[in-house]
């Protein structure tokens, strides 16, 4: 049963490192993604993690928001495979963004599950 069970915990954003003028942080880009499952690719992690926090670093807008390296669907992409969805047509129908990307920006079935 427990390959056929994949839970996925995420942030829909980040925050920023350094406090606004009110003393909170404000909404900032570069969420993150846990994957759990018996079919899972367990262990690592995957996509691309930034060389630096510093503000000039070239994937930080500063205050610590990170420019993401790989779009909200390269995730759902390899999910959506999982699932049994793997010709074309039909993961750009759920899934109409992939297509302002590269497919290396895209995880596909292989990169986070085992079988």
């Amino acid at each position: 049963l427990s390959s056929n069970v994949t839970v996925i915990v995420g942030s829909e954003f980040g925050r920023t490192f350094t406090p606004n003028t009110d003393g909170g942080t404000d909404h900032a880009w570069g969420g993150n993604y846990f994957m759990l499952g018996g079919a899972v690719k367990g262990g690592k992690i995957v996509g691309k993690y930034p060389n630096s926090f510093a503000d000039n670093d070239p994937t930080s807008c500063g205050r610590g928001r990170l420019i993401p390296s790989q779009p909200w669907d390269a995730l759902w992409n390899g999910v959506a495979q999982w699932f049994g969805i793997t010709d074309e047509e039909s993961l750009n129908y759920i899934l109409p963004n992939r297509l302002n990307f590269p497919p290396s920006d895209l995880f596909q079935h292989d990169d986070l599950f085992e079988s």
